[in-house]
């Protein structure tokens, strides 16, 4: 594969993820611009990082070495930005969430068709090595036919450790912009697209304290729930549990796990890029009904962890997405984290919000294919 360059667009809080773990771990990615309407921020980023280029946005997308834009600016900026990166001819991965709509999703594939570009979107985290590990377990059957998810993304806001939270909550961000994705795109590569679901949101508090930043010490007032509960019936028949919330200050809850009718998986944190699985298998339950052994005992209470089959350079990364839009790029092979899956996370974002405003299920319209595998074997930096 040859090496592509990118531009960062948007230096806030992401971005040096995003620097740090392409330069660390991809080397096929050559980082050749970074770019923010506030240009100290670029020039920050760029001495942090040793990136050649800052500047603002109109010279990135002028600059002809730049072949992919990484667009990681605030979420109600995505599709007026990804209009103007595609026009400008470059591909475009853009951080979620795609769009706040299905009609807008449709819209910058269309223009990204008709320039001749390719599109991917984040979250990219199901192709790290932890629930691609998972998927490999899952399709060699080890917990049998998958027909229930709990998923539950319960933590408590921004508000401690970002310096500007205020975007996060309002209209097309919150927690079902924000983290629902890294969930919803989890179940999909695992177990294909989502036919019908049905939510209910609320706000836990109506105003945000703010601790960092220029602004601490006010208080401001989502624009949005804060916490949704949600029920999905994917194509296939299995059903989920979905839990998102800005809320909650800790929970018990499990993260994600998925149960069979022989066993269960369970995996840390669709967030996250690394993470090893673990499984409690039927056999583990009724062993003890035929020898009450102690050590029949013992399983019967213990998940067993399994290996990850695949490089993780570190728990939580960023830029394996970027990664795949560029083989896709160079190979013409359908794109892992490509647009037809971000237009059906989309499509199940709108529904869920429509759902808890009109407490009505909502049939999806759009699907998608389940994203290819990786193959075990591959090395850092490969896909």
């Amino acid at each position: 594969m040859r090496t592509f360059n990118v531009g960062l667009l948007g230096c806030g809080v992401i971005s040096r993820t995003y620097a740090a773990d392409i330069k660390a771990f991809y080397p096929r990615l050559n980082i050749v611009a970074c770019a923010d309407v506030n240009r100290s921020l670029a020039e920050k980023l760029a001495r942090e990082f040793d990136i050649p280029k800052a500047c603002v946005t109109e010279e990135l997308l002028k600059d002809e070495a730049v072949e992919i834009v990484v667009n990681l600016t605030p979420p109600q900026l995505h599709v007026a930005l990804d209009r103007q990166i595609i026009a400008a001819g470059k591909h475009l991965f853009s951080e979620k969430p795609f769009a706040q709509s299905v009609s807008a999703a449709r819209e910058i594939l269309t223009l990204a068709e008709k320039a001749g570009v390719q599109v991917g979107c984040a979250p990219d985290t199901f192709l790290g090595s932890g629930l691609q590990s998972l998927r490999w377990y899952l399709d060699k059957g080890l917990i049998g036919k998958p027909f229930f998810v709990t998923a539950n993304m319960t933590t408590f806001g921004y508000e401690t450790w970002h310096p500007n939270v205020e975007p996060f909550y309002k209209k097309g961000a919150g927690p079902l912009y924000d983290m629902a994705p890294y969930y919803l795109s989890a179940i999909v590569s695992l177990l294909g697209p989502i036919e019908s679901v049905a939510a209910y949101g609320t706000r836990g508090l109506e105003k945000r304290h703010l601790y960092l930043g220029p602004r601490a010490g006010e208080e401001i007032a989502p624009e949005i729930p804060t916490h949704y509960t949600a029920i999905l019936r994917l194509v296939s028949g299995a059903v989920v549990n979905l839990n998102v919330s800005f809320d909650i200050y800790r929970s018990t809850l499990p993260m994600f796990e998925i149960y069979g009718d022989g066993g269960t998986l369970t995996y840390p944190d669709p967030n996250f890029g690394g993470g090893a699985p673990r499984v409690y298998r039927k056999e583990q339950y009724l062993d003890p009904l035929f020898r009450d052994t102690d050590e029949a005992r013992a399983r019967k209470e213990t998940f067993y962890e399994l290996p990850e089959l695949f490089p993780r350079p570190k728990d939580y990364s960023r830029g394996i997405g970027v990664l795949d839009l560029a083989r896709a790029i160079e190979t013409g092979r359908p794109n892992r984290a490509g647009g037809e899956l971000a237009t059906h996370i989309t499509e199940a974002i709108e529904g869920l919000i429509e759902s808890a405003e009109t407490g009505a299920f909502y049939r999806m319209c759009t699907g998608c294919e389940i994203p290819e595998p990786i193959e075990p074997g591959q090395a850092l930096g490969e896909i």
